[in-house]
């Protein structure tokens, strides 16, 4: 087959959405031997980013199609303008689309869907963004463009909220980058310095939204023994406060650093209020560190047994969450370890590759 992916997210670095389509299309390109890739992004501002790795293995056996415009304004063009992809990228047997672009084309249609945050929770997501992804679905919904969800809690919104027939739906779960496990001693105390950090910590990383519910975790770690870490830069909303907690905000984290990070922590407490898959929550246990989170949306799918699941709403019950991990923290090493090695991106490539032959066949 000749498969066509747009890659324009990647140029976003340290999201979940890059982490996915990096992650999944580096292991396509090493796993499908005798299948050509065409590689799209719309990038403006980006652009070396893509020069520069499209100069690199595995990427440089792909061909690339560049649009000279940034991501959103592209996605945004893309998904209201009728203008086939093939007119863009050339002739393609299947087309598998970003978390911003739905164009239209005369191939049969891939789309990952990595959640419905914005139909969940709307008020907590940016308005572009909102009006972008509602675009995107009705369109995804009228044209029967087959989808692949993170979760099952993922397909599980789609059939509840859009009406999709559950055999429009492929759930197929992301893998995990190797850079994540038990990091050194000596790697440890590089990132603790780099970033000025205790001996001990409990971590939260991601962006400062509503969603992430960092108000009740800042108030569950009040009184605590250990500060609060918090990373990640500000999101769309109202930003956190750290009264009356011991807090350290970071801000940013190179993804090189996080491995280190993410080993030195007592704890690491994650209790959004939605999640499509959450790849922090297995970062953490693959590099060997506690993992509190909450009991919905897939963050229970993710963890298993291997972690402590808690209302997110209880600032209580988080709290007690932090305590009980922190007393047991050998026994859920260990789990959390063996978990994460279920996730692996040469797996996803495979489903993914099942999945693209399955829809080029049947159509």
């Amino acid at each position: 087959m000749k498969i066509g992916i747009d890659v324009s997210q990647m140029c976003y670095e340290g999201t979940g959405v890059a982490r996915y389509v990096y992650g999944l299309t580096r292991a396509l390109l090493n796993e499908s031997a005798g299948h050509e890739f065409v590689l799209f992004a719309g990038t403006l501002r980006q652009k070396s980013y893509f020069t520069k790795l499209m100069q690199t293995s595995p990427w440089k056996q792909a061909d690339w199609k560049i649009l000279p415009l940034p991501p959103k304004l592209a996605g945004l063009a893309l998904n209201a303008i009728p203008l086939h992809i093939e007119s863009l990228i050339g002739s393609i047997d299947i087309f598998h689309t970003s978390d911003w672009a739905e164009p239209s084309s005369s191939c049969p249609r891939v789309t990952t869907v990595h959640d419905l945050v914005f139909k969940k929770y709307p008020s907590t997501v940016d308005p572009l963004i909102l009006s972008t992804q509602t675009k995107r679905l009705k369109k995804i919904v009228a044209e029967g463009t087959h989808v692949i969800a993170d979760s099952l809690s993922t397909k599980i919104d789609l059939v509840e909220i859009y009406g999709l027939a559950e055999t429009k739906i492929d759930v197929i779960y992301p893998g995990l980058d190797p850079i994540y496990k038990p990091q050194s001693l000596k790697e440890i105390e590089r990132v603790k310095t780099k970033y000025r950090l205790p001996k001990d910590y409990i971590l939260s990383l991601g962006k400062d939204e509503p969603r992430k519910n960092l108000e009740r975790l800042i108030k569950a770690c009040d009184g605590l023994s250990y500060p609060l870490v918090l990373t990640g830069q500000s999101g769309w909303g109202k930003q956190s406060e750290s009264v009356g907690s011991s807090i350290i905000r970071t801000g940013y984290i190179e993804d090189a650093d996080l491995p280190g990070l993410y080993s030195g922590a007592h704890v690491f407490a994650y209790p959004s209020l939605y999640e499509g898959f959450g790849f922090p929550v297995l970062e953490a246990m693959a590099c060997g560190t506690p993992v509190v989170t909450s009991n919905i949306s897939s963050l229970p799918e993710i963890v298993g047994d291997a972690g402590i699941l808690v209302d997110p709403l209880s600032i209580d019950l988080i709290k007690q969450g932090i305590l009980h991990i922190g007393e047991e923290r050998g026994k859920y090493i260990n789990l959390g370890i063996a978990r994460a090695q279920n996730f692996n991106w040469e797996s996803t490539a495979k489903q993914v590759m099942e999945v693209y032959e399955k829809i080029k066949n049947r159509d």
